[in-house]
């Protein structure tokens, strides 16, 4: 059989003789690769250890490097803003450096570089996102004696330019997407484009990544809109450049599959396996898998090969992913484009290869040549089964992914072993800010086979515990439950295309009120005797001392948006009988059901955790029952139940007299920030008449444009806030006409 690294090894020297300049850097500052190739080559014992290193990103990477360092005894550094100060990515080393106020500070490279040199640091690893794709920072370091633990910066260059990038890898032989990767740039120019390459298009920044400056444009009519939508956030996440637009022929039923690629500076490049990413949501990926479902063998293979050719016609060095879009019509694939960087789901690859790229990325910086060969790296593939990994997002997918922020009032995660890992950057009671990206944590799996990595990546889920904002862990659990996701029947429009049995209403059976009810009880037995109460459930506002009570009853509205009971009031009265023995009555407003009365369960909570939270043990007739109630002190009606793998958000309903007194009605006819966010354009004028599902406002958070609509047809009265204005979750930004005949 003939030789993959012979048959790349020909191709990189083909292509590189055809690289020319990038048009968007002087040729100045960048080397070229093949000169960069030839030098690098003539020299293979120039082996020089890092020893201490600047971390130049915060978060889980940020503490995900500074394991491997540590491990491998390199001092590290790291840098934090103001928002950042407390975090844990800040505290991890004994040496931390402070940025300032500006929460964009992550991108201040010639600070970052200046701080390095003057606090004698060797090495700089940029981590993800942020400088770790900035090719005049990689040279920036370079030029100031900093190694940079990542490709040159000649290779970042001519990756990092979507429409270079084109270029390189069709004269190397590797195929593209048809589509416009020009210079002209003007509206109409790209329109004429788009109609050239046929509708439905694809928009995308030159400088793209994340989802990011994307949009997939489906008639002409919404063309120039969407253009301007797409530059308007490229522009807010990449800087000057990003408006740069790519029109490419939007693949209908696509797949994205990636492969993990290493490369040293002899001219050794191998692949990881590849990894499937195609779940996403708003063009980001949330599940990701290795190896790729339903995909042949010589299919997988030449995936292999093209990544690595790559990788090679630009020179490349260090950890890089080469991503392809897999056509489900044809069988066909194209390149999309390369992630000059280490990628948010290595821990896949490394799960597949049983690796530490980190450690590889340090190594190949020093001067050694890679740690294992090609045939090497796939043996050990075929030995350690298939790995899944699931990304834990503060976000709320009932609402359209809304980013959410906020304090984790109670954190709890899945025990780790060998084949189940977490790579997280917060712990409880750190602050998710709405300043960065959403990414809570990441939560890896392995099994000997897909199937088996699926079922254990559910079952760690069901042990995943927040409270205090919105996740996505309830939609990943449904996810892995998905016949089409087990059969491997996956593309990018997955999501999409399952909308329904994915957003299928949950029903919430009457053994959670009966438990939040019990777990209640409990904790405010227990606090009477310390702390008086002063709420409307408390013990001395009209209900007697919880102590002395026989009966207690609570009304509990469900405000789980995932609930088909969402907004119902359920009513449960606890009588006690004994000492932990209790009678449970579950009455649900509205509903002709006849009452389920639970006798003679018995029930104990576990002593000494904090008053928000209460570990129930409960033996109902049929079955025992361990469940975890926590109280949100911020929000001091808010109860979340979690039990038997599944979470329920509820609210304990004030006595309509409580209510009134405190004016917590509330606003009606109005429709509310639901995250953190910017106004960026209000889309209607006061007076106006809209339609329901018209847009009202287009807000900014966490880089990403969000259209709000409206919930209903009528006039706007009012529109509370400006361009510019920065809200906080839950501000009122539109407020219509009361309807005739409402209540006043």
């Amino acid at each position: 059989m003939r030789s993959i690294k012979r048959t790349s090894h020909r191709l990189r020297v083909s292509a590189l003789g055809a690289s020319t300049t990038p048009r968007l850097f002087p040729p100045a500052v960048y080397p070229s690769s093949a000169a960069t190739q030839v030098a690098y080559s003539s020299n293979t014992t120039n082996v020089k250890p890092i020893t201490s290193l600047l971390i130049a990103n915060r978060g889980e990477i940020a503490l995900r490097i500074a394991r491997t360092a540590a491990a491998m005894g390199i001092r590290t550094t790291t840098l934090y803003t103001d928002v950042d100060a407390q975090a844990q990515h800040a505290r991890c080393s004994p040496n931390s450096l402070a940025l300032g106020p500006s929460s964009s500070s992550y991108l201040d490279g010639p600070r970052i570089v200046a701080l390095a040199r003057q606090h004698g640091i060797q090495a700089l690893h940029p981590g993800y996102g942020f400088l770790s794709e900035n090719p005049g920072f990689a040279q920036a370091c370079e030029d100031a004696g900093i190694v940079f633990v990542g490709p040159p910066a000649r290779a970042m260059a001519d990756m990092g330019d979507k429409a270079r990038s084109k270029e390189i890898m069709t004269a190397a032989g590797v195929p593209c997407v048809p589509g416009y990767h020009g210079a002209e740039q003007s509206p109409d120019q790209l329109l004429a484009r788009a109609r050239e390459v046929g509708f439905p298009v694809l928009l995308k920044s030159v400088k793209g990544g994340g989802g990011k400056g994307m949009r997939i444009v489906r008639t002409e009519d919404e063309f120039v809109a969407q253009l301007r939508s797409a530059r308007a956030e490229a522009r807010a996440s990449f800087g000057e450049g990003g408006e740069v637009m790519l029109v490419e022929r939007y693949v209908q039923r696509p797949r994205h599959v990636e492969v993990q690629v290493f490369a040293d500076r002899y001219g050794n490049c191998v692949a990881l396996g590849e990894r499937d990413c195609s779940v996403q949501r708003r063009h980001q990926k949330i599940l990701e898998e290795s190896p790729a479902p339903l995909l042949d063998d010589v299919t997988r293979k030449d995936l292999w090969d093209k990544a690595r050719i790559a990788a090679l016609a630009v020179g490349y060095v260090g950890a890089g992913t080469v991503e392809f879009i897999l056509d489900r019509e044809t069988g066909e694939f194209f390149f999309m484009e390369m992630n000059t960087r280490l990628q948010v789901e290595h821990p896949v690859s490394e799960m597949v290869t049983g690796t530490d790229l980190v450690e590889w990325q340090f190594r190949v910086a020093a001067g050694e040549r890679l740690p294992l060969t090609q045939d090497e790296i796939e043996a050990r593939i075929e030995e350690r089964g298939a790995a899944i990994e699931a990304r834990i997002y503060a976000e709320n997918p009932e609402k359209g992914f809304f980013p959410d922020s906020g304090k984790l009032v109670h954190l709890s995660t899945p025990q780790t072993s060998e084949d189940v890992r977490i790579d997280a950057g917060f712990v409880e009671g750190d602050t998710v800010s709405e300043a960065y990206d959403g990414m809570i944590a990441k939560l890896i799996v392995r099994g000997k086979d897909r199937e088996t990595a699926i079922r254990k990546m559910e079952l760690a889920l069901r042990e995943y515990e927040v409270v205090g904002l919105s996740t996505n862990i309830e939609f990943l659990k449904k996810l892995c439950r998905s016949p089409a996701f087990i059969e491997g029947d996956v593309e990018t429009g997955f999501i999409d295309k399952w909308r329904d049995e994915l957003f299928s209403p949950k029903h919430t059976n009457n053994g959670v009120f009966a438990q939040a009810a019990l777990g209640l009880l409990n904790s405010q037995i227990t606090r009477v005797s310390r702390v008086p109460s002063d709420g409307p459930h408390g013990g001395s506002l009209g209900f007697g001392e919880a102590s002395n009570q026989s009966e207690r009853v609570f009304a509990f509205r469900v405000r789980d948006d995932s609930s088909a009971e969402e907004g119902d009031v359920v009513q449960a009265s606890v009588t006690q009988r004994g000492n932990n023995l209790f009678n449970v009555t579950i009455s649900r407003q509205g509903s002709s059901e006849t009452p389920t009365v639970f006798e003679n369960v018995v029930s104990e909570s576990q002593p000494g955790l904090a008053s928000s939270k209460t570990k129930l043990t409960t033996f109902f007739p049929l079955a025992r029952i361990d469940t975890t109630l926590v109280r949100n002190p911020d929000k001091e009606n808010d109860v979340t139940v979690f039990q038997l793998g599944e979470k329920t958000e509820l609210q304990l309903v004030e006595p309509a007299w409580f209510e009134k007194a405190l004016g917590l009605k509330e606003a009606a006819a109005s429709v509310v920030a639901p995250m953190p966010c910017k106004i960026l354009r209000n889309e209607v004028k006061e007076g106006e008449r809209v339609e329901k599902g018209a847009a009202l406002v287009v807000i900014e958070s966490m880089k990403m444009e969000t259209v709000i609509r409206s919930p209903q047809s009528g006039v706007v009265k009012k529109l509370a806030h400006k361009e510019g204005d920065i809200c906080k979750a839950g501000t009122v930004l539109v407020l219509f006409e009361e309807p005739e005949g409402g209540d006043a």
